[in-house]
């Protein structure tokens, strides 16, 4: 189990729009998130912990790597 498997939807949310992103719209319990050169993000925001598997494609998608997205959560 790694570091990605704690992480919470909501400071996951926080950190990608302290890094430039926008919520566009909501569509049910998912945030839709987009940023010019991006293509958009979509952000399950349940209860709890995301899947380690989930963050891990989050950031991948928003070209970021672990080390740059713990640096700012």
């Amino acid at each position: 189990m790694g570091r990605m498997s704690q992480v919470e939807a909501r400071r996951l949310l926080r950190v990608l729009l302290r890094l430039g992103w926008a919520v566009v719209r909501t569509s049910g319990r998912h945030q839709v998130l987009s940023k010019p050169g991006h293509s958009p993000l979509a952000i399950p925001v349940h209860p709890g912990c995301l899947k380690e598997g989930t963050a891990r494609a989050i950031l991948k998608q928003a070209g970021l790597t672990e080390e740059e997205f713990f640096a700012e959560y």
